[in-house]
């Protein structure tokens, strides 16, 4: 399929396209409801769901503060750790009775399942974006706040040949919206950051992070309760992935 004129004027000046995962490329399916199959699976019976997903982000929040980075910020452990801990801390907040042998099958058997396909979809229109990008010409990357294992994921879910690159927090040593992370692909390419654009779903992390790196800047925001951090990124705020490239295929966007 010809690319649309007005796609090539609106990314003429980008010599660097990079794009968030989660939430913009890729969605989780039900990561709560995974854990209970999981749990059911290994022999843990009668866990309520509710209580199940408000002791995740509460072991997610503090393990993120504790060991920062998917444990990367402390040294003190590995990704693979990481997320080991944060599943038996999970289950031991809905259930202090599950036995330490069944709390370690159930995370060792989430730790592999979630790097499969088993757990995720693709967002609409995010394959045809970046296909889009690649054919004009442009360097494509993934700069994502992931462990190392996002390079699996992506080749699980048939996108990783589509990306020059994939960068991850975890072998940055720094998380978005650090200007460090956003500035490595530029020093390895030897790109100005005016020239490179990136698209991700968090206002905070992925749309003023890049833009206070230099960088220009898209954000998809598919609605509902704003967080405290997040910022309206105005003109450069999409509904869906789906939308952006119809904007970027049909109007003029002013960077």
């Amino acid at each position: 399929m010809p690319l649309a004129k007005q796609f090539l004027r609106n990314l003429q000046r980008f010599r660097l396209v990079t794009f968030d995962v989660t939430d913009t490329l890729l969605h989780l399916k039900d990561p709560i409801e995974q854990y209970k199959q999981t749990a059911i699976e290994c022999g843990v019976q009668n866990i309520d769901t509710g209580k199940l997903a408000l002791c995740f982000r509460r072991q997610f929040k503090n393990m993120s503060m504790d060991h920062p980075n998917f444990g990367q910020g402390t040294g003190k452990m590995g990704w693979q750790c990481w997320w080991k801990e944060l599943v038996v801390q999970t289950f031991r907040c809905v259930d202090g009775s599950i036995p330490q042998e069944k709390l370690n099958t159930i995370a060792e058997q989430l730790l592999a399942i979630f790097r499969t396909r088993a757990c995720w979809q693709h967002v609409n229109g995010a394959k045809e974006l970046v296909e889009r990008v690649r054919n004009a010409g442009k360097c494509v990357g993934v700069i994502s706040n992931f462990d190392p294992s996002l390079r699996q994921v992506l080749d699980e879910m048939n996108f990783m040949n589509h990306f020059d690159f994939v960068l991850t927090s975890y072998e940055a040593g720094v998380m978005k919206p650090n200007p460090s992370i956003f500035r490595i692909p530029l020093e390895r390419l030897n790109i100005a950051p005016h020239e490179a654009l990136h698209i991700g779903n968090k206002s905070d992390m992925d749309y003023v992070g890049a833009r206070n790196s230099g960088w220009s800047g898209l954000l998809v925001h598919s609605g509902g309760v704003k967080d405290d951090n997040e910022v309206d990124g105005g003109q450069h705020t999409y509904k869906s992935i789906a939308q952006m490239l119809d904007a970027l295929e049909t109007q003029e966007i002013q960077w």
